[in-house]
């Protein structure tokens, strides 16, 4: 069947919250494999030089005639929609003139981010901002960390977790076994055991191969694009019975896709999950639960393909499989750009939404999605939320409602990477703004989200049921209370740590973070600072 046969585009009901847009710390992650333009041909930077760098300094400095717009309170406001109306209305009484005539909205807004980006500290110099170390010092805080209900301690579990360097292969996820050991899995080497006393094992032999004979070539600032990476790694949640582990790993499939087969490309890669057990030190009794189709199979790279499970308590997985193109996310005859739902041993919920609609994937939950890092399941709530890179701004927490379709690539809180608005596809598409449903909660500038668990634990029980999510280029952990689906209040537990891969809990309830630094990556736990 051909693409033409298989497409199927649904709107979904309409959004039912409020967005939410939050000015805070954060910089840009890689979702493309092109470099960005530099700052002379990104538009909002052009206008910025044209109209404002004489008053206010080429580095938002300052000057003669105006403020400073970086290290100082600026007194409109600095969250973006604040930043845009002093730009759109001017301050006549200090000599600053209205840009509303002048610029347009959208030049207005790319304007305002541009301005927030700057005061964060964490502007975007090219698209492998991801992947790019920052050249801070690593250190472990060496006291207690003091937070609105609890007092935390944070030690260091493990480190020498991948390799050192900008591309070297970085540990991606952790899960905490009930005997206090921690699986480990590096996007090209494999998976690990790291010991309740932080000794690492060897990797795990007869994992699903990565192909590491096949050169993974070397992109814009020495960073691995990604073919054929293991992913996310997490435990059934009867595992303590069955010894279930569940890999989510991409499988490098030249003669997959597209790609004609006189022309296989080596760097070819579709999603895979698969379960098994480990013994002896081995992989083995390996089931494949669920694959992309063939045809899915693309070199876009595993960089933004989320690859993330969790389970629910009804027997359910889901998974991500994020953008392998720009042109089929809105097509559910892709399993790109979804999540999807299937019983944990691959067959597919008769009740998923799109069972029986034509030309669609069965497995499907939800659609319109970019580049999910995170996802998690709340079982008091019965709701399942991700978290995903959005482009420039646009980082989103989602909850995952069946059947909806979350926009990208017609719409998003971000902008593209020039500054110009998210609307690719939109003016052959019948879907509105108010077909989809819009985040939970969006950032801009972006904090580049990555993974997040439901706290559910006994050593901080004023975090009960509340969202912990990681971030990579704020390198901050932040805390999120829901009510009724939705954000009730927020606060950052900590700043500034590392860049924080992947977050999860032991059954004591103490929190472990996966760190990456270009030192190499380390694991390290909060616990209460009375001892928990």
């Amino acid at each position: 069947m051909d693409r033409g046969a298989r497409r199927a585009q649904l709107t979904g009901p309409a959004a039912d919250g409020l967005i939410e847009i939050v000015n805070t710390r954060g910089a840009l992650t890689v979702l493309l494999l092109t470099v960005a333009p530099a700052h002379a041909a990104e538009p909002s930077r052009s206008i910025y030089t044209e109209h404002c760098a004489v008053c206010h300094g080429d580095g938002f400095e300052g000057a003669a005639q105006g403020v400073a717009l970086v290290g100082r309170e600026l007194a409109g406001g600095d969250s973006i929609d604040a930043i845009g109306a002093s730009i759109a209305n001017g301050n006549p009484a200090k000599g600053m003139p209205a840009w509303a005539d002048a610029l347009d909205d959208q030049a207005i807004k790319a304007l305002a981010l541009l301005i927030a980006e700057h005061r964060t500290g964490l502007a975007v110099d090219h698209l492998m901002a991801q992947y790019i170390p920052d050249g801070r010092e690593w250190t472990l805080p060496s006291r207690p960390v003091a937070t609105q209900s609890h007092t935390v301690t944070i030690e260091l579990v493990a480190e020498g977790l991948g390799g050192q360097g900008a591309a070297y292969p970085k540990p991606y996820s952790i899960a905490v076994r009930p005997d206090g050991s921690i699986l480990v899995t590096e996007t090209t080497p494999g998976m690990r055991i790291v010991s309740p006393a932080g000794g690492i094992s060897d990797y795990v032999t007869g994992t699903p191969r990565t192909d590491l004979d096949v050169p993974d070539p070397i992109e814009a600032g020495d960073a691995k694009r990604g073919a054929g990476w293991i992913l996310d790694v997490a435990l059934h949640p009867e595992f303590a019975e069955n010894r279930w582990l569940y890999l989510h790993y991409t499988e490098r499939c030249s003669a997959c896709g597209s790609v004609d087969a006189s022309e296989q490309n080596p760097l070819t890669s579709r999603n895979v999950l698969v379960r098994g057990r480990i013994r002896d030190g081995r992989w083995v009794d390996e089931e494949k639960i669920w694959q992309a189709p063939t045809y899915d199979a693309s070199t876009w790279g595993d960089a933004v393909t989320g690859g993330r499970i969790a389970f629910d308590d009804n027997g359910y997985v889901f998974i991500t499989a994020g953008m392998r193109s720009m042109d089929g996310i809105q097509d559910l005859g892709t399993a790109y750009g979804k999540t999807h739902r299937l019983h944990d041993d691959g067959r597919v919920p008769a009740d998923n939404p799109f069972v029986g609609v034509p030309g669609a994937l069965s497995t499907i939950w939800t659609y319109g999605h970019r580049a999910p890092q995170g996802l998690a399941y709340d079982p008091e709530t019965g709701n399942a939320w991700n978290t995903e890179h959005g482009p420039r701004g646009g980082d989103e927490l989602n909850r995952l409602l069946p059947g909806r379709n979350y926009g990208w690539p017609l719409f998003s809180a971000g902008l593209n990477y020039d500054g110009t608005e998210v609307a690719w596809g939109r003016a052959e598409s019948e879907i509105e703004l108010e077909d989809t449903e819009r985040p939970a909660k969006a950032w801009a500038p972006s904090i580049a989200v990555s993974n997040l668990v439901v706290y559910d634990g006994a050593a901080f029980p004023e975090w009960q049921g509340d969202l912990l999510i990681g971030s990579l280029k704020a390198s901050d952990l932040v805390r999120l209370e829901v009510e009724d689906g939705r954000v009730a209040g927020e606060e950052l537990l900590l700043k500034d740590l590392a860049r924080i891969r992947d977050v999860d809990v032991d059954d004591r309830g103490w929190i472990y973070l996966l760190l990456e630094h270009q030192t190499g990556g380390r694991i390290v736990r909060l616990k209460p600072a009375t001892g928990g």
